[in-house]
């Protein structure tokens, strides 16, 4: 009598999701599972061998990756993640000194729209001015967002911040502080934030 052994790897699905995969380059959807090898005889599983690591695996490209890879935001999130900073990093420098400011506040505004928030106006600035506890409010967003930034990108949200706070005169001391915590939070060095401040200084009319 012939008898068929085999072994058969059977997967069980735990999650799903979107996740950012890395040999696509792109958000993609995927599933996250653990598996284990049977054996096989006559087509039915007779025995639990080797269990297999968990991983996540890719809709499109089906590759496997470690359930780390999910701790990389996905496009949809990181822009996100802008949108939140820039509307906290202008909600702060405006609490540091230009809150009452017109050409500060309308500085806040387009900063945020620039980021992505078209329909942000002055009356959504003024509830996020009176909602506003303290630097909490942008430390959570910023060290979600450092990691994933390259350094310009990093510059990039320092500069915002300190045109909103250059656009009512020069830095008053409570700017600079709230200035120099953010670049701090964004893994940018002291000078490298002094520079940012300074180019952004220079860019302002006189």
């Amino acid at each position: 009598m012939v008898v068929i052994v085999g072994v058969r790897n059977v997967r069980t699905v735990l999650d799903d999701g979107e996740f950012h995969c890395p040999e696509c380059g792109g958000d993609r959807r995927y599933q996250y599972g653990l598996g284990r090898r049977y054996l096989i005889v006559l087509g039915l599983h007779v025995m639990p061998l080797s269990r297999a690591a968990g991983s996540v695996e890719c809709a499109v490209c089906r590759l496997g990756f470690d359930r780390g890879v999910l701790d990389v935001p996905t496009g949809r999130r990181l822009t996100v993640l802008l949108r939140d900073v820039t509307r906290a990093l202008a909600v702060g420098a405006l609490v540091a000194g230009g809150e009452s400011s017109p050409a500060a506040r309308a500085a806040a505004v387009c900063a945020v729209r620039d980021a992505g928030v078209a329909a942000y106006t002055d009356e959504l600035l003024a509830a996020d001015l009176y909602a506003h506890v303290g630097d909490d409010d942008a430390a959570e967003a910023l060290d979600a967002l450092a990691d994933h930034l390259v350094p310009e990108g990093r510059a990039r949200l320092v500069s915002v911040a300190a045109m909103v706070a250059l656009a009512d005169g020069p830095y008053r001391t409570l700017e600079l502080d709230m200035l120099l915590s953010a670049g701090a939070r964004l893994g940018l060095t002291r000078a490298e934030t002094d520079r940012v401040l300074d180019e952004a200084a220079g860019h302002m009319p006189l």
